[in-house]
């Protein structure tokens, strides 16, 4: 049972982080140009940008109410500012969904709608359900032949050995111990029993990731490392801490629930909490396209649908510099270039914005037309459509799309937006 000193320090900590989450990736949250912007909707393609400084500044003024304030109405101000901001700056850019700022959603959401007990238990088992399907996503033969061998590389490199000197179906073995070490930590959390030795298994991993994506490893950016720390704590503040504490105080709890029924009668409470186990649920359906990846904590999991972007020699030299520059292509004076080039928009996206690039075709395909509109050449240019990969042996579906009309079909198939911001 979560008393309300726990409480308090859950709901601080969670606004601390996401500040320094915000922090370390600035850039996305402002009105930049650097990269392209795709909104959620097609009507807000022409809302003028400076709309993006009002609602960051009021998101930063959300999250800084709910950590700071002492008194109820503060706090609950500070959640419906912080979700209204969370989703009006999610719906200009869909960049912006970052798992993170979907958790922090689900987050406000339970602290907005129920008492103090049932915000407990759901911010619990979301927690449990990120372990589980983050898992999930990495038993898969891209995990184990791509991102997982970087990641035990790294940990060889630490230790001092060649990951490449090991056979390779040992170290096929040895990476699906990341998975299932992630899966034993999301059944010992939903077990009562383990809970307290799964909440220090889940610590260690997370101080193991420091170490690996952290600058002595992979050397990752800053908001991946920030958003591991927010974990550790979490999960010491949920797990541990809440186990050796006492259940809340006969004063306070009556009075947190008098005044929630207040706000919101029971029947819409039970809604609200129903509507955030499903959301809890959804992941199971991002192999079938239905949730997106990154919403499913498909988590350092390259088995996401993803769109590739190659031009010809003339379509190059219509790029921009630092687009050129990414594709680490070296050619001779007057010698012509030959073939298609791939132009990395996941490196664009990195070193624009110190940010990932949203793992979905939709949303790549609006970067990716962005691109076409600049090349303004359809010969000089083709997009790639690629399909979620295969668990079992990373087979994608392709479909080759070289010119408007193909891309306008391949856009008309999504639910959401695919049209860069003006």
């Amino acid at each position: 049972m979560l008393d309300s000193n726990a409480s308090r320090l859950v709901r601080r900590w969670m606004g601390i982080s996401s500040l320094a989450l915000i922090a370390a990736t600035y850039r996305l949250w402002t009105p930049q140009t650097v990269f392209p912007q795709i909104p959620a909707i097609e009507l807000l393609c022409s809302i003028p940008r400076w709309l993006d400084w009002c609602v960051l500044a009021s998101l930063v003024v959300g999250v800084c109410l709910l950590t700071f304030s002492r008194g109820e109405r503060w706090i609950y101000l500070g959640c419906y500012v912080g979700m209204g901001s969370l989703i009006a700056t999610i719906c200009l850019d869909q960049h912006r969904f970052q798992p993170w700022a979907h958790q922090l959603g689900i987050f406000l959401f339970v602290w907005l709608t129920c008492p103090i007990r049932l915000q407990h238990l759901l911010i619990r088992w979301l927690m449990i359900s990120i372990y589980f399907f983050s898992a999930l996503g990495k038993l898969d033969y891209e995990f184990l032949h791509s991102v997982g061998q970087s990641m035990l590389g790294a940990i060889a490199k630490l230790l001092g050995q060649d990951a490449d000197t090991i056979p390779s179906g040992t170290r096929v073995v040895l990476i699906a111990m990341f998975p299932l070490i992630e899966l034993s930590i999301a059944l010992g959390l939903a077990w009562p029993k383990s809970r307290y030795f799964a909440g220090w298994l889940a610590i260690g991993l997370h101080l193991s990731l420091l170490v690996i994506l952290g600058p002595l490893g992979l050397n990752h950016r800053p908001s991946v490392l920030v958003w591991n720390v927010q974990f550790a704590v979490l999960a010491f503040l949920l797990f541990i801490r809440t186990g050796q504490q006492s259940v809340a105080t006969p004063t306070e709890e009556p009075n947190t629930k008098s005044e929630l029924r207040n706000r919101f009668p029971t029947w819409l409470q039970c809604s609200c909490a129903s509507l955030i186990g499903i959301v809890m649920i959804m992941p199971a359906t991002e192999r079938f396209g239905v949730w997106d990846h990154w919403p499913s904590w498909a988590l350092y999991a390259p088995h996401s649908s993803r769109v590739r972007v190659e031009v010809s020699g003339p379509g190059l030299s219509r790029l921009p510099a630092e687009l050129v520059q990414l594709t680490d292509l070296t050619v001779p004076a007057n010698e012509e270039i030959l073939g298609w080039i791939n132009v990395p928009i996941d490196r664009w996206s990195l070193q624009s914005l110190d940010t990932p690039i949203y793992p979905q075709a939709r949303f790549q395909l609006g970067v990716a037309r962005q691109i076409v509109g600049v090349v303004d050449s359809e010969p000089d240019i083709r997009v790639i459509l690629l399909g979620c990969s295969n668990r079992f042996n990373g087979q994608r579906s392709s479909e080759v799309l070289q010119d408007n009309a193909q891309l306008e079909k391949a856009a008309s198939q999504y639910w959401l937006n695919t049209r860069p911001r003006n």
